[in-house]
């Protein structure tokens, strides 16, 4: 087994839960020991500044921009995501370029003596592998994608530049809360005193809980839709173009409206999902990060972040997306009948088993033909589950186990001209991705061992 392996092993063999059980009691989150281990370990997320992302959705998209756009204007940016694609090494990245098998190999045996005295979890060991590889790499600004929730996420022990949170849907209930407003006060945690903090548009209960939370921490309210506005200009399968329109009283040195912006994502979703990360980019200007136009342009039209409907060929065409929530669904099919003018007619769907799939189902059009696959993944829900909880006479869905036998059956039997749509899962798109490069004869993107 190599090192890189035998590293994966043991950070995934760590406790995995927020909650701690031990034979006395249960202990609940609590960001104090996480800091307490980042003290032993020299205190790694103080050696950079630091942009901090939350949401339901379009957290890892708005990420990937602003990162994009800070490194375009030439400063030497960290971004740490989850969960990743392909392989582990995707989570953390200094101007684009991931950390390698060797990287990470070594920062494990720098952490796990520590962690031998001072339990943390694995998502903790993470965390603080990534602050520790951009402390080394001398970073200057790291954007951090929140895990989960925002509370008690590992990531919530910096204090930021600027604090973005997207839009928020139900997801996670079992730990965040049952209702948007409790989902929304978890992400709301992520606020600090005097940070400014950039809100994507919300429903009304997540956005009376984002503003309150943000009015008692004194962090100065942005909001996409109110502050900084967005109006499409064309799209296609490639991307979109629009104009975006910053504050009145926006004293920047960008042009006010700001024409011609490209991004290469689809869907309405993006478009507040970019106004957010150049609102957020915005705010640094006063911390000493100042961006030029040119710098904005480039980031946003060179950001990569696959899987997001991403379209991978066009005859027959075949899109693939990480959409896992009922909110995500909705904006995923939209954006199809948007782009390419009709429903998908067939829709390859595998989910995690603890996601709304009746409800993620329930949006899939009546005459829209449904195949069930499942990941090799140990959340991911069996054939047969899926078929029962479809349970309509009306609906025949086809089960294939495997997505690369779900995937070449499919694009066989839609035709040239038909439209196939993966998602349900980022363990399902990863694998029908792996599929369609195996299937072309294109280099396969990097996988890990374990």
């Amino acid at each position: 087994m190599s090192a890189y392996s035998e590293a994966l092993n043991y950070l995934y063999g760590l406790p995995s839960f927020q909650y701690w059980v031990t034979d006395h009691e249960i202990v609940p989150p609590d960001l104090g020991r996480f800091r307490a281990l980042l003290r032993l370990l020299g205190s790694p997320h103080r050696a950079f500044q630091s942009v901090h992302i939350a949401g339901t959705k379009g957290k890892g998209s708005t990420s990937a921009m602003i990162a994009s756009i800070l490194a375009q204007a030439g400063y030497r940016t960290g971004l740490y995501t989850s969960p990743h694609l392909h392989t582990f090494r995707e989570r953390i990245a200094v101007n684009g370029e991931m950390v390698s098998e060797g990287e990470i190999s070594e920062l494990v045996e720098w952490i796990r003596p520590t962690l031998e005295h001072t339990p943390g979890t694995t998502f903790e060991a993470i965390t603080a592998i990534a602050f520790e590889h951009f402390r080394r790499r001398d970073v200057q600004v790291a954007v951090l994608e929140v895990g989960l929730g925002g509370r008690f996420d590992a990531t919530n022990v910096v204090h930021p530049m600027a604090s973005v949170i997207t839009s928020i849907g139900m997801d996670h209930m079992n730990v965040l809360g049952n209702t948007l407003a409790q989902i929304a006060g978890e992400k709301a945690g992520i606020i600090k005193r005097g940070a400014p903090v950039v809100f994507t548009p919300q429903k009304e209960s997540a956005a009376v809980v984002l503003a309150e939370r943000a009015r008692q921490r004194r962090a100065r309210q942005v909001w996409v839709g109110r502050d900084w506005r967005w109006q499409r200009g064309s799209q296609t399968h490639q991307g979109q173009r629009f104009t975006m329109f910053a504050p009145r009283h926006w004293a920047g040195e960008w042009s006010n409206p700001l024409q011609d912006l490209f991004i290469p994502l689809i869907g309405r979703h993006q478009l507040d999902n970019a106004t957010a990360a150049v609102a957020a980019v915005a705010q640094l200007r006063a911390r000493g990060f100042p961006v030029s136009e040119d710098a904005l342009r480039r980031g946003l039209a060179e950001v990569h972040w696959p899987a997001r409907l991403e379209v991978l060929q066009t005859s027959p065409w075949l899109l693939v997306d990480s959409a896992h929530t009922v909110e995500s669904v909705e904006a995923a099919f939209a954006t199809v009948k948007e782009t390419l003018g009709r429903w998908p007619d067939a829709v390859i769907f595998g989910a995690s088993a603890d996601k709304d799939v009746a409800g993620m189902l329930h949006l899939i059009p009546p005459a829209t033909r449904l195949v069930f696959s499942q990941a090799a993944h140990v959340r991911a829900m069996d054939v047969a589950e899926l078929q029962k909880i479809a349970g309509s006479p009306q609906r025949k869905p086809v089960a294939v186990s495997s997505p690369r036998e779900a995937l070449a059956q499919t694009l066989s039997e839609v035709g040239d001209g038909g439209i196939v749509l993966a998602f349900g899962s980022i363990f399902l798109a990863a694998e029908v991705r792996e599929a369609w490069f195996a299937m072309t004869g294109r280099p396969l993107p990097p996988k890990d061992p374990v």
